[in-house]
């Protein structure tokens, strides 16, 4: 979606819906458990980091609680959004390792060499033009840092209708890459040691679940929510995203590379 519609998009109550399906503070699937796959082996502690696109912070509080990190600092384009994660950070006593700021899109507001690694999840997908984002990233990446994104991604294979329906109209459109190209404008951006991997198969899985849960469990507590309309409309958009899985057009994907020395 546009940058400009990013912001409008993350209502209040959006961001509840949200939240009821992934977890306090997330924004998108995955939590800890695909936090943890992405970082691996990377040794995180001690070190400082940037979250591009920090939406409520979860990520962010993730990392310094299991990863030791010593200082986050995330950025977004939703000011409301980054008030809540200051206020949520604040309220789990990491107020002095965690902050939030929100910026507008283009250049970041760091210095050169800033930060130890950069992170991003489930972000880059609304950006259009990605390769400018990416450069920003390895600018603000102190030598021999780390950069790690989790993402939406789009198949090689040309749209099916039903990905072409979902990605370009409606209320909320993408800016649908695949890992292939992300991982050639990472290299043209002056990345090195470029890891890709497709959690395609986990995310099929993990929609199959989140219907089952939206019109299951978690239904109820939709309806009275945000009414039944509304709440219908969420098990019909996770029914889509299934579908999509299914067909292998949408998936979620880890990318890892690092800026040489």
């Amino acid at each position: 979606m546009a940058d400009a519609d990013h912001a409008l998009y993350y209502s209040d109550d959006l961001m509840t819906n949200l939240q009821l399906r992934y977890g306090e503070g997330m924004l998108s699937p995955g939590g800890a458990e695909e936090l943890g796959r992405l970082v691996g082996s990377i040794d995180l502690s001690g070190k400082t980091g940037l979250d591009l696109g920090c939406g409520l912070g979860g990520y962010d509080t993730l990392l310094v609680a299991d990863y030791g990190v010593g200082r986050m600092v995330g950025v977004d384009i939703n000011g409301a959004a980054v008030q809540l994660a200051a206020r949520r950070a604040a309220d789990m006593g990491m107020a002095d390792r965690v902050s939030f700021h929100a910026v507008e899109p283009g250049p970041l507001p760091f210095e050169d060499n800033s930060f130890d690694f950069a992170f991003s999840k489930d972000s880059i997908v609304d950006i259009p033009d990605k390769a400018p984002v990416l450069a920003e990233l390895h600018r603000v990446i102190r030598p021999g840092g780390a950069l790690l994104i989790s993402d939406w991604f789009r198949a090689d294979a040309p749209y099916t209708p039903e990905m072409r329906e979902w990605a370009t109209t409606g209320d909320e459109t993408y800016e649908m890459a695949s890992l292939g190209s992300t991982a050639a404008e990472l290299a043209a951006a002056g990345f090195a040691e470029i890891e890709t991997e497709d959690r395609g198969e986990w995310f099929v899985a993990f929609c199959r679940d989140e219907v089952a849960r939206l019109s299951g469990p978690l239904w109820p507590t939709y309806v009275d929510r945000f009414g039944e309309e509304s709440a219908r409309r969420s098990v019909k958009n996770a029914e889509r995203r299934l579908l999509l899985a299914e067909q292998g057009q949408l998936l979620t994907g880890h990318v890892r590379a690092r800026k040489p020395m």
